[in-house]
């Protein structure tokens, strides 16, 4: 099945997890499956068995989660006691996609997922970009550490260069528990590099903090910092004024 998506300058993405038709996890069984709270067992569809995706799916199968099929229709009922299907926690992330290699997320449509930290259509955050090159570029604080972020809706993940991630190191603010295993990304360009997955417990931007982002380390000093879907997703809505040089998030 392809499955696909545009990403646009407004993002409409999902407010809420946790009604009657979400489940939680009671335990995981392998690399690519796992037992929900109702005792189905869950094999996630295009996920191999990596015993390495264990770590991953326990970190991210967290709290209550959505169930879709091939054909991108909510899993309410079950004709069996074991099911394949795409599965979405409650900050939204598809944990298919995590585990696929591939940060593009590619589903045609978002699953209702209402989660705590999504900003109320009333909260908004502007922030103010420079324009270099013809790329948007804000300011990002990652862990306590202030950097300027490309605003690249094409990039799956926030990125961060080898240096920057040595440098947080360094100064504890990454630690070992935060390294998640090794993954493909895309960006805007459809440019595929080979990186470190790693969790950021604290991205700031404007007066919003975002916890436990997903992240990726590309290979190479030099590359650029960009702030992907990971944490754009994390919003309801993000406008672009070119009039004013600000993007506001809400």
């Amino acid at each position: 099945m392809k499955l696909k998506k545009n990403f646009l300058l407004s993002l409409f993405i999902i407010s809420g997890c946790g009604g009657e038709n979400s489940f939680s996890v009671s335990k995981i069984i392998d690399g690519n499956s796992f037992e929900l709270n109702n005792g189905i067992i869950v094999t996630l569809e295009n996920v191999g068995n990596n015993k390495d995706n264990i770590k991953i799916l326990e970190r991210y199968l967290r709290g209550n989660i959505l169930l879709y099929d091939e054909n991108n229709e909510e899993i309410n009922n079950f004709n069996s006691d074991h099911i394949k299907a795409f599965v979405y926690n409650s900050d939204g992330d598809c944990i298919n996609q995590l585990l696929s290699g591939i940060t593009e997320i590619t589903k045609d449509k978002e699953p209702e997922i209402k989660k705590n930290n999504t900003a109320k259509s009333s909260d908004k955050t502007i922030v103010h970009f420079n324009q270099e090159d013809g790329v948007l570029k804000i300011p990002i604080i990652i862990d306590g550490v202030e950097m300027y972020f490309i605003f690249d809706t094409g990039a799956g993940l926030i990125s961060i260069s080898q240096t920057v991630a040595d440098n947080l190191y360094r100064q504890g603010k990454l630690k070992d528990s935060d390294f998640i295993g090794r993954g493909e990304f895309s960006d805007a360009n459809g440019d595929i590099t080979e990186g470190t997955i790693i969790n950021l417990s604290s991205v700031i931007i404007g007066n919003r903090e975002l916890n436990n982002v997903q992240a990726s380390v590309t290979e190479g000093q030099n590359a650029p910092l960009l702030f992907g879907q990971s944490a754009l997703q994390k919003f309801g809505k993000v406008s672009i004024d070119y009039n004013t040089n600000e993007i506001t998030f809400e």
